[in-house]
């Protein structure tokens, strides 16, 4: 069995953008999940979505934090059902989840 991380193999590329409220839940729901043990992790990140704008000023002070994680389909799929939760959790937040995919070179 080849090893998930070896390069030149198709990977499945999740950003996820959410109020840094949201942080503790998210890595809870991650490490009970068991996924997204290797990701990448912006923060603080400002900008306009769907819900409240989040610019870190005095008329929109929250601010954002951005995960960006590469792996296997069946994680993706588990990512998907815990932004799926926290969604319906937290209703009032943005919740931000792209899918796309990458190869490492």
């Amino acid at each position: 069995m080849a090893d998930e991380y070896e390069k030149n193999i198709p990977r499945v590329r999740v950003e996820i953008i959410c109020s840094q409220a949201l942080e503790e839940d998210f890595s809870e729901e991650f490490e009970k999940n068991g996924v997204a043990k290797h990701y990448t992790k912006v923060s603080p990140v400002m900008g306009a979505g769907y819900s409240n704008p989040h610019l870190g000023d005095a008329v929109w002070p929250q601010l954002n934090t951005m995960y960006i994680i590469y792996c296997t389909e069946e994680d993706a799929e588990k990512i998907k059902q815990i932004v799926v939760k926290l969604r319906k959790l937290f209703i009032t937040e943005g919740i931000g989840c792209f899918i796309g995919s990458g190869t490492e070179i």
